[in-house]
């Protein structure tokens, strides 16, 4: 077992290297968590946090889901926690952004949505396919709350879990 590491900018040898996955990330929350594929001399059986501190240090503000990370943890008093990222895959929006690329919009119906949850499911027109919607993806576009029946412009795409909104604007044409 490790040492805890008292102050993240001091990465030592309590830390240990982690290579894993991102499990979500909040950016409104400012925290998410890391699983765990392979660690340095140590079993790590618990999610690793990943504070936005980290992020912000390595030069971002956002991680996606199931994006590959190399990175530096230390087991602390509330468990595991991220100190130092050294490699992480980029968050496909800003690749696609830097690229020039602008995502595909479709019109989706909000299904429902709970806010203190933070989380909910639209349907595509006339499909009853569930696609996941999360408020970080609404925050940026300004929205603060949906409404079942509310048509938005979401970019929709396919992860582990399923489909999920990746970006919204609110649609123009909603009555």
């Amino acid at each position: 077992m490790t040492q805890p590491v008292e102050d993240n900018s001091d990465v030592g040898p309590e830390s240990v290297r982690v290579i894993g996955k991102i499990k979500w990330f909040d950016q409104a929350k400012g925290y998410g968590f890391v699983v765990s594929e392979s660690a340095q001399g140590v079993e790590i059986n618990s999610d690793i946090l990943l504070h936005v501190s980290c992020l912000k240090h390595y030069g971002e503000t956002y991680a996606d889901e199931d994006a590959r990370i190399v990175c530096e943890a230390a087991e602390r008093e509330r468990g595991w926690q991220v100190v130092n990222i050294i490699e992480m895959d980029r968050p496909r929006a800003a690749v696609a952004i830097e690229r020039g690329v602008t995502p595909r919009l479709e019109p989706v119906i909000v299904k429902w949505f709970n806010r203190t949850r933070g989380y909910g499911f639209v349907n595509r027109a006339g499909d009853t396919e569930d696609i996941f919607i999360h408020a970080t993806v609404l925050r940026p576009a300004g929205v603060q709350e949906v409404e079942p029946g509310q048509r938005l412009m979401a970019a929709v795409e396919s992860g582990s879990k399923g489909a999920h909104i990746s970006m919204v604007q609110l649609d123009d044409c909603d009555d």
